[in-house]
């Protein structure tokens, strides 16, 4: 099969790699070294993106935004110049679905089909065969598509059959994700802040129901000295960028969302365009005036800055963050899975992608279980959580931990026991159907 492949940065040049050697791999990049670098591989290099797409029988992007495909498809010397009828365009960039459907409906009056595989991984995992792909199309683009995908993995999620479904699902997951992410740091700089090591809380919270892919992979990192990530903030703050505004194009309300979106801009607005996602560590840092991870963190120590905390408190400030993070990741799954269904996503799609893609969360296991059978959860009952949040907060701000992320869970967590009463925790659904006129909760006995 004849590849062709445009978009060479850092996930790029690793997914292009997957179709090596079994594959006949063109590559073309705006960067003439990224493409040449592929010729002692192997590869052909095309002049011009046309001319790759006159070489090739499948033609994959991956590039930063919806635009620049948009620009690189029709703009001159672009892909379309190239292509024929019968020919087929795979998007993998985490791109806008509108403008992704757009692409591809004028691409279909030449006959050429598109469809969308959006990639959740990073550079090394792709080139271990490990990535994650959330695509869609119609039942014969998707079968057509299978062997080209298959050799990038087989680990491979149709998420709807119209072309865009698989990177709307990608923006609700990396949503979730950097929702937890960003509400992990916030939550674990408080914590610091009133005493406890960073060693303490990482492996306390990873015991607890406030467990996520931030507190698993990040924190043992930070706790080590080590990167956790080496994804471009920039490109967190667009997905972020667009997973507001599916929100707001379906009328769904995302707070908390809109809150990480406005951290990550501060941090782009203030580090610098070739930031990293991992240097929102510092943002977070320097807004709560403490280090994160110190120098002796990989030992039991709970001293920071010379204050000390006993074993009993240590104790009691670790369960008042742990019901904060969990609450946080609880109200971010709802949140998001809010907006995916308003836009038109199934609620099994996104359960079984999320789950076991990087925006799960202990939380988000929970709501989704909850929500697809119908069944009631002996939870903590919703005032509890709340006072307990309510005292994090109120920790935060007695040592001066600005926790804008989990003061909004408080908000939104107060409003809910004014609206419903004494309830219990999986009864924030019923909210979140109110305030976001999506259908979350399936009736007991209702079948998938």
């Amino acid at each position: 099969m004849k590849i062709g492949y445009i978009g060479l940065g850092a996930l790029g040049s690793q997914l292009a790699r997957r179709f090596l050697p079994h594959h006949d791999l063109c590559v073309w990049d705006i960067n003439p070294a990224a493409a040449n670098a592929f010729v002692e591989l192997g590869a052909d290099v095309a002049p011009t993106a046309a001319e790759l797409a006159r070489r090739s029988d499948i033609v994959i992007l991956c590039l930063p935004r919806s635009s620049d495909v948009s620009n690189l498809m029709f703009g001159e010397h672009g892909v379309a110049a190239g292509l024929s009828a019968g020919k087929l365009v795979i998007d993998q960039t985490s791109g806008i679905p509108e403008e992704t459907r757009r692409i591809a409906e004028k691409l279909l009056e030449s006959g050429v089909a598109m469809m969308d595989a959006a990639v959740s991984a990073s550079p090394h995992i792709v080139a271990s065969g490990g990535a994650t792909l959330m695509v869609a199309a119609p039942d014969a683009v998707f079968e057509r598509a299978l062997p080209a995908l298959r050799a990038i993995t087989e680990t491979i999620y149709r998420c709807g059959s119209r072309v865009g479904d698989g990177q709307a699902m990608k923006t609700v997951n990396n949503a979730m994700n950097a929702g937890c992410r960003l509400g992990t740091l916030e939550v674990v700089a408080a914590g610091k802040r009133a005493g406890l090591s960073l060693a303490f809380m990482s492996d306390f919270l990873n015991r607890s129901e406030a467990r996520n892919q931030t507190t698993e992979k990040m924190l043992p990192a930070l706790v080590q000295g080590k990167q956790s990530t080496n994804f471009a903030l920039p490109l967190m703050l667009k997905d972020l960028t667009q997973a507001v505004s599916l929100g707001m194009s379906n009328r769904v309300p995302m707070p908390l969302t809109s809150i990480v979106r406005s951290l990550l801009q501060i941090g782009v607005n203030t580090l610098g365009h070739n930031a990293q996602l991992e240097d929102m560590v510092g943002l977070i840092e320097s807004m709560a005036g403490t280090r994160i991870a110190d120098v002796g963190d990989a030992q039991s120590s709970t001293k920071n800055s010379g204050k000390t905390i006993d074993r009993a408190s240590e104790q009691g400030v670790a369960g008042l963050l742990t019901i904060t993070l969990a609450s946080l990741c609880r109200l971010v799954t709802y949140e998001c899975i809010a907006a995916g269904l308003r836009y038109g996503l199934a609620l099994e799609d996104m359960a079984e992608v999320i789950n076991r893609s990087s925006g799960w969360s202990e939380a988000s296991k929970s709501v989704f279980a909850e929500l697809l059978s119908g069944s009631r959860d002996a939870s903590l009952d919703l005032k509890s959580v709340t006072d307990s949040v309510d005292a994090a907060c109120a920790l935060g701000d007695h040592h001066g931990a600005p926790m804008l992320i989990a003061n909004a869970v408080r908000c939104l967590l107060e409003q809910a026991v004014n609206q419903i009463g004494a309830g219990r925790l999986d009864d924030l659904a019923s909210l979140y159907e109110a305030i976001t006129g999506a259908c979350l909760k399936r009736s007991a006995g209702t079948p998938a």
